[in-house]
């Protein structure tokens, strides 16, 4: 609670103190980028289209709205725990591992534009199919290779499961909701299972390298 007491009554101060927070300063600049570049318009003889066999098998089920969504509060409140709570060392492998993915997939959408034909018509009204027609209307199905909804979330529970001071059921609990946000990004076809995996993969290596490059760093850890 200190931290946020600090940052409350003076943000310079916690800025200053704690220098290392405004890797944050990523975001705003990745935000921008995706942003045109989701707007940029590609012709789509230009688009290279991701899709397996699997894809087609796997069905459409709406309610996997709900799982998806959980990453709107654990990527905001991963980052905040890590920074307030956590300890230097795991904040910044969280936005190495984190930022590290989402610049890789800032080159990749850039050099090789990448988009789905997944999506299939939703004529049921429920509650979670006006939930995925919603995300469908604002997130067109483009720069989707690799997953950076998969990377992120794998990021986070990278993190959490190296955590010595979490306790064992919380982590359960994320890595629980981890899977599921995986998991629905083919349910609710936002994304390829090619996607998921290679947004795994990414996580997974930008870790390696985090253990074998700069885990042992002092500066990084005090």
């Amino acid at each position: 609670m200190h931290k946020i007491r600090s940052f409350v009554t003076d943000p310079v101060s916690f800025i200053r103190d704690n220098r290392y927070s405004l890797w944050l300063l990523y975001l705003p600049c990745y935000l921008l980028y995706f942003g045109l570049l989701q707007l940029k318009n590609v012709p789509d003889s230009a688009v290279h289209i991701i899709e397996t066999p699997l894809d087609k098998i796997i069905p459409t089920i709406p309610v996997f709205f709900v799982p998806y969504g959980f990453w709107w509060l654990l990527f905001p409140g991963a980052i905040l725990y890590f920074l307030f709570f956590g300890t230097k060392e795991d904040f910044l492998k969280l936005c190495f591992i984190l930022f590290g993915g989402y610049t890789i997939c800032m080159v990749v959408y850039t050099i090789w534009p990448n988009g789905l034909a997944l999506r299939e018509p939703i004529y049921t009204t429920d509650i979670f199919s006006k939930g995925v027609l919603w995300l469908r209307s604002i997130d067109p199905p483009r720069n989707v290779c690799p997953s950076m909804h998969v990377s992120s979330t794998v990021a986070i529970d990278i993190v959490v499961r190296e955590c010595s001071y979490i306790k064992t059921k919380y982590k359960n609990i994320e890595s629980i909701i981890a899977i599921l946000i995986c998991v629905s990004t083919v349910f609710i076809k936002q994304h390829s299972v090619i996607d998921v995996v290679l947004g795994w993969a990414m996580s997974i290596l930008l870790w390696l390298i985090w253990k074998l490059i700069f885990a042992n760093i002092e500066s990084v850890k005090t």
